[in-house]
């Protein structure tokens, strides 16, 4: 009896989680095939000791940024770096904007990309946005 009863309450839940979990899924795939896929990896802020962004196309001057509210601005910043599944990536362009992340540990980690690719950790994958990551770094660190 006390067996039935277990296999019983086991059912029950299944049957809320199972539906809500395939639906989450279907979400997720939903966002990731329309939005893009972020870059997995990514530091987070408090790991980052100090960061650099190149963008020749703006300055031949190299920002540096020590300070913990900028740091965490371009940590931020990756996440406007997704990119597609589906598309091949233009492998053969040069970057216009290099994003380097130097770490607590001495470690560094560096996200580069250009109009229609981003290259992060040795691959290069297809930028979903074309646009959106240049706007808000010109915005937020080359204003001037």
């Amino acid at each position: 009896m006390e067996e039935r009863k277990k296999r019983g309450t086991a059912k029950h839940v299944f049957r809320f989680v199972g539906p809500v979990f395939i639906v989450t899924v279907l979400i997720i795939g939903f966002q990731i095939f329309t939005g893009g896929m972020y870059l997995a990896g990514v530091p987070d802020a408090d790991e980052v000791r100090r960061v650099t962004i190149a963008y020749p196309e703006k300055t031949d001057e190299v920002k540096e940024i020590t300070d913990g509210e900028q740091i965490d601005l371009a940590v931020k910043l990756t996440g406007f770096l997704r990119y597609s599944l589906f598309e091949r990536a233009d492998e053969g362009g040069e970057p216009l904007v290099t994003v380097t992340y130097y770490l607590e540990d001495g470690g560094s980690i560096t996200a580069s990309a250009n109009r229609e690719t981003v290259w992060w950790k040795g691959k290069a994958h297809a930028l979903k946005d074309r646009e959106l990551f240049f706007n808000i770094t010109e915005g937020l660190f080359f204003h001037e």
